[in-house]
This record gives structure tokens, sequence and C-alpha cells, in this order.
């Protein structure tokens, strides 16, 4: 092989007949297979972590306590555990079984409970403002406790939002009022800005899962001329000069040859109207596929090909974690606007703002 690019070497132009033998094709896809299964487990994982949040834990050990459950209860063939599904006794109460004045005494009892607690929490002194913010912050775990001094840190600007706010209601707001709308409009930004991270994530994840579907298709593609160069490369396959135009046709016992794969090497690859260059690779391609002649020329022509695709597969990296610190975009920020829009019912839409005319509507 020639100089390693990534998982897959190229074929050298000079000398490749004794490269291309049925054991470097064995070898040659068990190597795309492996690849495409790492991938594959990368990209399931990190889409069930969007979808559960990162710990499936409390999902999984459900699902162990409901298979633990069955084995205890329909299982025959381990006797001593299995429960009894009817009682020994016709006349006997089930177990499970609640009657009306059972419902009534417990919930007297409850609430009896709750007025209790009521009138000792009454009783017994509050604990200060202060005391309470102390509690919640020795209780707090290391990320949480960033994020805490993040946001206390983070301020809005005093002057641009007394300005937004005298412009919007046409008339001066006191300080009272200007320090509840720069929290509101701290908490406010906070949640756009999470919501942006959020929608960043999952345009990563969909960047991953196309970058996923090129890697498979290109490995399909590989196989498919990695197995047409073999066959033909077969001693079985080359019968006369090595030298384009010399060479003879492949016979149907030469061409079906059994190697196994699951891949048609005649089969034609689809290809898009809208991509000229592509197209005519493609189209270049399906041609020598379906090609019964073993040249020179149509051999390397399916080289250059193969070590293009090579080169593609090598390249295509379905890893987002490089992505991490990249900047939120404005693309971000809209869509983050538009899901807040949808989800809260108290934000007027867009259609609704004015320009500042002081009628108390906000604007852009």
């Amino acid at each position: 092989m020639a100089t390693t690019q990534g998982p897959l070497d190229t074929i050298p132009k000079a000398n490749y007949p004794p490269l291309l033998t049925k054991a470097n094709y064995m070898s040659t896809k068990q190597l795309i297979n492996e690849v495409l299964s790492e991938d594959r487990e990368y990209v399931t994982w990190k889409l069930n972590q969007l979808r559960t949040g990162g710990n499936d834990a409390p999902g999984a050990k459900l699902l162990q306590t409901v298979a633990h459950h069955n084995n205890r209860q329909f299982h025959k063939k381990n006797a001593k555990v299995m429960k009894k599904r009817y009682p020994n006794q016709i006349s006997g109460v089930p177990p499970n079984l609640t009657f009306v004045q059972d419902l009534y005494e417990k919930e007297m009892k409850k609430e009896s409970e709750d007025i209790d607690k009521s009138l000792r929490e009454m009783h017994q002194p509050s604990i200060p403002a202060d005391e309470q913010f102390k509690l919640l912050v020795t209780n707090l775990d290391e990320d949480q406790t960033n994020r805490f001094e993040v946001f206390h840190r983070t301020a809005l600007s005093k002057t641009q939002v007394k300005k937004l706010a005298t412009t919007v209601v046409n008339q001066s707001i006191n300080e009272n009022i200007r320090v509840f709308l720069q929290a509101i409009g701290k908490i406010f930004a906070g949640e756009i800005i999470e919501k942006a991270m959020e929608i960043k994530e999952k345009w990563l994840l969909s960047l991953m899962h196309r970058e996923f579907d090129r890697k498979e298709e290109t490995a399909t593609r590989l196989k498919k001329l990695l197995k047409k160069l073999t066959k033909m490369v077969d001693k079985n396959g080359i019968v006369g000069d090595d030298e384009p135009g010399n060479g003879m046709e492949l016979t149907a016992h030469d061409l079906n040859n059994e190697y196994p794969s699951s891949v048609d090497e005649e089969e034609e690859d689809i290809y898009l109207d809208d991509e000229p260059d592509a197209m005519k690779k493609i189209q270049d391609v399906n041609s020598l596929l379906r090609s019964q002649e073993n040249t020179a020329e149509i051999r390397l022509r399916l080289i250059s090909h193969y070590n293009e695709l090579v080169r593609q597969f090598n390249e295509l990296d379905v890893s987002v974690e490089k992505y991490n610190s990249s900047p939120l975009l404005p693309e971000h920020i809209r869509e983050a606007w538009r899901l807040h829009r949808l989800q809260s019912e108290t934000i007027p839409p867009a259609s609704w703002r004015t320009q500042g005319s002081g009628n108390g509507q906000m604007f852009r």
C-alpha cells in the first residue's frame, strides 16, 4: 500500500497487482466495518445522552426492577421464589382491596396531620433570609456553584435598563423599578442563552448524523470498488498482457467468484442532478462497475476513484467535541427566541411589537 493517511491506505498506480488479493480485500472490508461500528456506537451514545440528559441510570434501574419482578412472578422453573398468583382460600379478602371507609379515614388522618404541621410551623420561629441563603449555597455542588457565581456577578447595565424602560413607558421610573427590571432582564437573557446552547448542541448532533451517513455511503462505494478491482486483478481474471487495451473480457465464472460481501459491485450509485461534478464522477464509476472488460486502463481509473474515496473516508470525522468551544451564532439566538415564544404564552408575538411609540408595548 502507499502512504498511510488514516484508517485506510491508498493503492499505488504502479505495481498494484500483488496488493489486490482476496486476503487484502477481506482485511480492508473488516477494517471499514470496525471503523463504522465505532462511529455508530459514538453516534448512538451522543443521541442517547441528548435524550436522557447524560444519565440513563434511572431508566436502566427501572427496567432491571421490572425484569426482576417478572422473573419472580412468572418464571415457573424457579419454584422457590415464584409467588402465588391466586389465594388459597376463596373466601379470603385480597390484600390490595381498599374499602371506602378506609379511604375516608386515610384522608381525614392526612388532613389532621397537615393542620398540626401548619400550627407547629406558625409557632416556630422562621429561618431568616440570610440563613436560608447560606444553606442554599452550602448545599450546591461544584457545577451549580460555578453557575451561581457567574449569574450572581453578571448584571445588565443600569443606564441601558433605565433608558429602555423610560422609552417604553414614556416616563421616568424610580430606582426600585429599575432594580426589578434589571433582575428580570438578567433572568430572561439567561433563559434565552441556555435555550440557544441547547439548539447549538442539537445542530451539532444533526451535523454528526449527516457526517456518519456520508461515511456509511462512502464505505459502501469503497467496498464495491475494491471488490471489483480484486476480481479483475485475480489470477483468474487477468489473461494476457497488462497494457491498456490488450486485456481480455472476463467470463461469467471469473466475475462471479465468491467474495463474501454485503454489497454488489455492479449496483449503481445514486447521485443528485444538482451536483454536476459529483454526478459526473458517479456516472463514470457506474460505467466502470458495469464494464465486463479487464484492461489496465479501466483498472487505473478504478484505482483513481478508489483513492479519492479513501481520502474522503479518512477525512470524515463524526466527533463533535472539537466544536464545544465554538461561539453562538445569530441563528441559534433567533431559534431560541422562536421556541421561547411558542412555549410561553406571556410574550407577545413579534407582529404586535411597535417601534417605541410610548404605548407600553415592547419594541425592537
